[in-house]
């Protein structure tokens, strides 16, 4: 059976079965092109070819049928040149290696061939501990007598992998079905063998952006008790989702720029007319956010169904908030009709901005189709912000998911909320 063909997978074999690694980076290759000439480029960096055995080029084989297959028994190989590849989780000393055919009955992890002219059979082993070195020579069974064995092994790291294929998610020419099977298969690394990620801290990912957010997703999966609870949203993050009726989401966002990063813990409280009620309704209070450590601010604007239409700027946090906690009555849906008056009592009210700005983006979204009701969604927003240095270095440390957990909890309490029934409990 081609186990290369997604559509059979191994069925009795489990998720962090090495096999089933190799399987789903083989199927990587198969399906991307990126990704294959990006391996192929892996490996001829990384071989040591001695000055009488010729060197891999991909132009050399661009005439050539491709084929790629995994857990293949003693195969018949009749390249001119065969390469061992071994792939795991660290470079390790191949000094004195030497491969050649041996009597062994071989299965092969993977097996790439090039037409007539070479095989590549590839070894993973994703803990290095578990290396073999004999079981990086090719079976003399089935092979050519003229094949030309490449006496060094090449060595690849999984994390170098990882960190090759997070970059080519962003390339403007990477295909949209060639772009979701490598997050399916970043996502299944994630989830079976999360020890080969090069971004389990902030410092490794060398202000790379897709490694930064993959980071930032990991570093959420850890502080919460279901890592089911953690998403992403294309326009915004990655988010945790809460229980709470209060606030919906709690974002660790990217904020990255050209020469620097920093990423923003983001509470966003009543970013709908229903969440606005029970948040009011809570008497919110931000008396114990320190002002060096959090910034806040109103939120207020106006939406149609779950479509957010027009913000408002305001001016200050705590009248706004005393406003609203007395007006909890006045959140509710408003009729076309009714819309001019009531946004005007609340700039009467001092709650609200109405800028010709506004008023022209509320003519556009509302006032010229055929709405006919207002969600009326005054929000409230506190951002804890940590700079790179400082992400790096509590990240280096171990000490940045304690201060997740300390900081998400110290936002959820302006609403009354603990986070213990969300969040995990770690030991320090």
């Amino acid at each position: 059976m081609d186990h290369l063909n997604f559509f059979n997978p191994y069925e009795s074999k489990p998720g962090y079965h090495e096999d089933n690694l190799t399987r789903a980076y083989l199927v990587v290759l198969k399906y991307s092109s990126h990704a294959f000439f990006t391996f192929i480029e892996y490996c001829r960096s990384n071989d040591k070819t001695s000055s009488e055995e010729m060197p891999i080029s991909m132009n050399d084989y661009l005439e050539q049928p491709w084929d790629i297959d995994t857990q293949r028994a003693n195969p018949e190989i009749n390249a001119n040149y065969l390469v061992s590849v071994l792939i795991t989780d660290s470079q390790i000393e191949t000094t004195g290696t030497c491969i050649q055919p041996s009597e062994r009955n071989a299965i092969y992890d993977g097996i790439i061939t090039f037409g007539g002219d070479l095989t590549i059979v590839i070894e993973n082993k994703p803990r290095s501990a578990n290396v073999w070195f004999d079981q990086l020579n090719p079976s003399r069974q089935n092979l050519a007598d003229y094949t030309v064995v490449y006496s060094a092994p090449i060595v690849l790291e999984w994390k170098m992998i990882i960190n090759q294929l997070n970059h080519l998610l962003g390339l403007p020419t990477m295909s949209g079905p060639e772009k979701m099977i490598i997050e399916d298969f970043l996502s299944f690394v994630d989830e079976n063998f999360a020890y080969l990620n090069p971004f389990d801290s902030f410092h490794q990912c060398k202000g790379n952006y897709e490694l930064l957010n993959r980071r930032i997703l990991n570093l959420l999966k850890s502080v919460v008790q279901d890592e089911n609870n953690v998403g992403y949203h294309r326009n915004w993050g990655n988010f945790i989702q809460t229980p709470y009726r209060q606030i919906q989401q709690i974002g660790l966002i990217l904020n990255k720029d050209e020469k620097d990063y920093c990423i923003e813990l983001s509470l966003y409280f009543g970013d709908t007319q229903r969440q606005a009620i029970e948040f009011y309704s809570s008497n919110p209070s931000i008396n114990h956010l320190k002002s060096n450590e959090w910034s806040h601010s109103p939120n207020f604007h106006v939406s149609y169904m779950s479509s957010g239409l027009v913000g408002f700027d305001s001016d200050d946090s705590e009248d706004y908030l005393r406003f609203w906690e007395k007006n909890v009555g006045q959140i509710c849906q408003q009729k076309r009709e009714d819309v001019p008056h009531y946004l005007a009592r609340l700039e009467s009210e001092s709650v609200i901005q109405l800028t010709e700005e506004t008023k022209e983006q509320l003519n556009n979204k509302f006032f010229n189709t055929e709405r006919q009701t207002l969600n009326i969604c005054p929000g409230f927003v506190i951002i804890h912000t940590i700079n790179s240095t400082d992400a790096e270095e509590l990240d280096k440390q171990g000490k940045l998911k304690h201060v997740l957990i300390e900081k998400i909890k110290e936002g959820l309490r302006v609403a009354g909320l603990d986070g213990s029934d969300l969040l995990r409990q770690l030991k320090k």
